[in-house]
């Protein structure tokens, strides 16, 4: 969810995330988690994402809700050293299998 803040422009630390599990997560599964930006509000971002089966896509496992708040300009880059200047778009790290 930190990625789909960033993505955007606005990279952000967690104030509150909310996990609702609607059904058991298997293990050594590969999963799908994305992540979308559902609103802004001053310094505030406002995220929704979920986890699911690559085979399974449609079927949610997990959905969660969080709220990330973006640190003042001047602390953008000790915090987040990739990126090359505020509100700069970051890359997703590679996908894991």
């Amino acid at each position: 969810m930190g990625w789909a803040c960033a993505a955007v422009g606005t990279p952000g630390m967690t104030v509150s995330l909310q996990m609702r599990y609607h059904r058991p997560v298997p293990l050594e599964s590969p999963l799908r988690l994305p992540a979308h930006v559902t609103g802004t509000e001053d310094r505030k971002v406002y995220v929704a994402g979920s986890i699911t089966t690559e085979v399974h896509p449609a079927t949610v496992l997990v959905a969660a809700e969080g709220v990330f708040v973006s640190p003042d300009p001047e602390h953008v880059q000790a915090l987040f050293p990739g990126l090359r200047e505020p509100r700069a778009r970051l890359s997703p790290p590679p996908a894991r299998r």
